[in-house]
This record gives C-alpha cells, sequence and structure tokens, in this order.
C-alpha cells in the first residue's frame, strides 16, 4: 500500500521541482519590467485606437421639412359694387395673363374672369361722354369768335384809315378856304371886292372847318370800332382757353369713368391657376367686402419655403444647394438652390425663412404640399477634421486627447467649426500630426498612460 502511494505522488513532485525552477530562472526578468507597468500601478497599459486629424472637404447638411407655396398669388377683389354678371371660370382653370407686343404682335389683355353689371357707371360715363362733346363744341364756338374778332377789327382799321384820309382831305380844304377868306377881307377892306364875297368866302371856310370837325369824329367812332374789335379778340382767346380747359376736364372725366367701368370687369393678372372661387352670377358684391371673389396663383415655378433654424441661419444664404423630398411624390427627385432668405429671423420661434424656386411645367407639386428639404449650409475645402466621437466639452470649453511620445494622455484645447456628418472640423489647436484618441474619450483622463493603436485612416 505505501509503495503505490509513493509511485502516485512522485510525478507530482517532480512537476513542482520544475515549476520552482522555472520561477527562479524568470526572477531576473520581472525585475526589467517596461516602466509603462509601473506608470500604470502595476497594471497593464491599456491599448487605445489613436489617429490623426484629416484634412478633407467637409461639407454640413442639413434636413429640415418645409412646405411648397405658390410663386405668386392674387386675391382679386371689387373695386366698384354691382351684381355679378358672368363667372368665366372655375377653380383649377388655368388662365394666361397679359402679352406684351412682341415680334410684330400686338399687346393682349389677360384672360377674363368675370363681370359685373354696373348701370349706374355706365349712364355716369355717357353723360361724361356729352359734356365733352359740349366742351369741344364751345371750343369751337369760341374758335370761331375769334375769327369774327380779328375780322372786326381788321373792318374797323380799314375805317378808321378811311376817316383819316378824309381828315387830311378836310384839313387841306380848310387850310385853303382860310387863306382865301383872308385874302377877300384883305380885298373888302381895300374895296377891291364887294363885302358879300367875303362872306360867302367865310362861310366855305365855316362849312369846310364844320366838314373837319365831322371827318374827326368819324375817326374816333372807327378807332373806337377798332379797340371794340380788339377787346373782343382778347374776350375770344379767353373764352378759348377756358372751353379748352373744360375739354380737357372733361375727357379727365371720361377717362375715369372708364377706369372705373372697367373694374367691372376681372381679369387673370398673371399665368396660373384658379385656386379659388366665392361668388356666382347674381352675386351683390360691394367694395368694402373681404373676402375675394377669386383667387389666381401662379405655380410655374412654386416656391419652397423652409425654416432654418437659428444655429444654421448665418450659414444658410442664396447659392446654397438643396434636395428635396417629397413623401407624396416618391419617386420624384428634386434640386436646386436657395433663391433667396429673409434676411430676418423670425422672433417667435428663432428661425430664417429661405425660399427655393422650383420648375413646376407639369403643375406637379401643389401649394400647401410638404416636403423635407437637405440643405448644404456649409462646405469647407481640405478643411482639419476629427470624427464627433473624439471631442470633449466642459465647462463650455472644447478639447480632445492626444498621446505623446511616452505613452501618456494630454488634453488639448480646440476650436470646433462646422459640423459635417460624423466628423467635425478643427480650426485651432491640431497641426494634423497629433495622436488623437477617437473612441470612448471619456474613459480617459490626462496623464494616463496607455498604449496607443494607430487605427487606419477613414475611407
Amino acid at each position: 500500500m505505501s509503495s503505490f502511494h509513493v509511485t502516485r505522488i512522485c510525478p507530482w513532485f517532480w512537476f513542482g521541482l520544475l515549476a520552482v525552477a522555472a520561477g527562479c530562472h524568470a526572477q531576473p526578468a520581472a525585475q526589467g519590467v517596461n516602466s509603462k507597468v509601473a506608470d500604470s500601478g502595476g497594471q497593464p497599459p491599456l491599448r487605445v485606437a489613436v489617429r490623426p486629424a484629416e484634412r478633407k472637404t467637409l461639407v454640413r447638411k442639413i434636413e429640415v421639412p418645409g412646405q411648397v407655396e405658390a410663386y405668386e398669388t392674387a386675391p382679386l377683389m371689387a373695386k366698384v359694387t354691382g351684381y355679378v354678371r358672368r363667372v368665366a371660370v372655375d377653380i383649377g382653370d388655368r388662365v394666361h395673363g397679359p402679352r406684351p407686343a412682341e415680334a410684330g404682335q400686338p399687346a393682349t389683355d389677360g384672360d377674363l374672369l368675370l363681370e359685373l353689371d354696373v348701370p349706374e357707371l355706365e349712364r355716369e360715363l355717357a353723360q361724361r361722354k356729352a359734356a365733352a362733346e359740349k366742351a369741344r363744341a364751345v371750343v369751337a364756338q369760341s374758335a370761331a369768335a375769334i375769327v369774327s374778332a380779328k375780322a372786326a377789327l381788321a373792318s374797323a382799321e380799314s375805317v378808321t384809315a378811311e376817316a383819316g384820309f378824309a381828315v387830311e382831305a378836310q384839313a387841306a380844304l380848310v387850310a385853303k378856304w382860310k387863306s382865301e377868306t383872308d385874302r377877300m377881307v384883305q380885298l373888302a377892306e381895300a374895296a377891291a371886292v364887294t363885302q358879300k364875297v367875303a362872306d360867302e368866302t367865310s362861310s366855305q371856310l365855316q362849312a369846310v372847318e364844320a366838314a373837319l370837325r365831322q371827318a374827326e369824329a368819324k375817326v374816333r367812332s372807327a378807332q373806337a370800332r377798332r379797340d371794340e374789335a380788339a377787346a373782343a379778340i382778347q374776350q375770344a382767346e379767353a373764352d378759348l382757353a377756358a372751353s379748352q380747359a373744360d375739354v380737357e376736364v372733361a375727357r379727365t372725366e371720361v377717362a375715369r369713368a372708364e377706369t372705373m367701368l372697367g373694374f367691372a370687369t376681372l381679369r387673370a393678372p398673371f399665368d396660373g391657376v384658379v385656386t379659388a372661387r366665392h361668388v356666382d352670377p347674381g352675386h351683390l358684391v360691394r367694395v368694402a367686402g373681404t373676402e375675394p371673389l377669386l383667387v389666381v396663383s401662379r405655380i410655374d415655378p412654386v416656391r419652397v419655403v423652409v425654416q432654418v433654424p437659428e444655429g444654421d441661419a448665418l450659414l444658410v444664404g442664396p447659392g446654397s444647394r438643396a434636395a428635396l423630398r417629397v413623401p407624396s411624390l416618391p419617386a420624384a427627385s428634386l434640386a436646386g438652390q436657395v433663391a433667396r432668405t429673409s434676411e430676418s429671423l423670425d422672433t417667435g420661434n428663432r428661425t430664417l425663412r429661405i425660399e427655393i424656386d422650383i420648375a413646376n411645367p407639369e403643375g406637379m407639386l401643389k401649394p400647401g404640399t410638404y416636403l423635407q428639404a437637405e440643405l448644404e449650409v456649409a462646405s469647407r475645402e481640405n478643411g482639419l477634421s476629427l470624427p464627433r466621437a473624439a471631442i470633449l466639452t466642459q465647462d463650455k470649453n472644447t478639447f480632445c486627447l492626444t498621446v505623446d511620445d511616452q505613452g501618456k494622455v494630454l488634453q488639448v484645447p480646440v476650436q470646433l467649426g462646422i459640423h459635417a456628418g460624423t466628423d467635425v472640423e478643427i480650426l485651432s489647436g491640431l497641426t494634423g500630426s497629433e495622436r488623437v484618441i477617437t473612441a470612448n474619450v471619456g474613459g480617459f483622463r490626462e496623464g494616463q498612460v496607455v498604449e496607443a493603436v494607430t487605427e487606419p485612416a477613414a475611407k
């Protein structure tokens, strides 16, 4: 029994001796353990994946909801009060706006939409036209009066000239008979002629002097008629100017009445579609009404309206590219760019209104349609970047963790730029050569000793 026991124990004994011997030989190697084990509190350093910051093209995209709106919308109101005579369109009808004259073709009005019956305006227009005709007749009468007054002036001037000649002739006779009378008086005093002859000569002088006074009176009368004719010309010219002004006033009144009557007809202001109709024939519409009679909307192109959150509002602007996805049209692929922004944030929700113009020739996009817009709000060429998981934030400060050549973890402050997917732009703090911890960064502390393993570059 005892020998059997020894036989069973001996192999284990020899194995123990071999283990003691092996331990004796291993002791010197333990004294040369890497200093990293000592720095890590006697535990082997953790293996950690590191990589340098990369330079790449960064594109920040955001996805925000939006909706389709008509490019233009015109609620057509009543400018005059009247009854609806005819409604020429209904909702969904395509209409065409006015066309300017081009290529030898005359200008055309927009399509007829609605007519109002306004008889009082029609009567007013007829009255204004009659007043204009009367004013034009007065103008013609005043012009004729000027012609007549000028003819009278010419006649008066002729009579005045004739009277003047008569005065000259009578003055010559007066001079003749005065000289003759003086001679006869001298002869009578010398008894060369009888006193009777001298008296007859004196009587003749008195006769021609009376004729001279009569001729001078005719001159004064002719001059008065001439002055009267000149005054008549001035009066006729003033009447003509007044009547011409009356014609202009009447013409303006006619134009106003025609304009007001024109408001009884509603025409399409632009190419579009009728999106609302609120009247039927026979309805009384008033100027003070608040509801439009018809609504016309331009739907080619349409506006895609998106509200961009405040954080990205400063990055987006005209020219920013956008991809649009319409849930109700899964097969549609739409792309465009920002055409305009409101340049002001909504004070209620702190968002920026942007608009994207999209061609819609077939009317596939309806105003009010919901969609999702993916906007490229910013891009950076050759920007230095890190994965978002590599960034820590503490007390509003951002930093990353790097591993130096001795394997120690260092905390490096960084300034961030745009966020692009899983990457973030590094504006300052890194050169691109540092070994940055990219995963589980919250599990490390500054000064900790680790074993850095460079991970392959991201594709």
